[in-house]
């Protein structure tokens, strides 16, 4: 299933636009004050389960982030006051990390191996 649009909310979505933006990622307000929404090609944002129902599906969905240097996606999420979990290294696959951004919204960094 493919993902047309990504919004997260917020107690703080100024806090959070200004985390991601910092992350270099586009972002907008889609409804002023209240929801952020991604910029992105809608390919880019994928979920996949094993359930058949769609609501099942996102309840669950971690937004994953290719990062092409994992350490400085690390450090600069923490210096923007996420809580950055430890470094799972997936044998040949690469290196992964779960991160909880200040909306404690949780997502994960991904670097391929090599």
């Amino acid at each position: 299933m493919k993902l047309k649009q990504v919004y997260l909310t917020a107690n703080d979505p100024g806090c959070l636009a200004e985390f991601y933006e910092g992350l270099g990622l586009k972002v907008r307000f889609a409804d002023p004050g209240k929801w952020i929404q991604f910029v992105s090609d809608p390919a880019a944002f994928c979920v996949a389960g094993p359930t058949e129902s769609a609501a099942e599906q996102l309840k669950d969905a971690v937004l994953v982030f290719d990062v092409d240097n994992l350490d400085a996606a690390m450090a600069r999420a923490a210096a923007m006051g996420a809580q950055v979990g430890a470094v799972r290294d997936m044998a040949s696959h690469g290196r992964t990390v779960k991160v909880r951004d200040p909306g404690g919204n949780v997502i994960q960094f991904y670097q391929a191996a090599g």
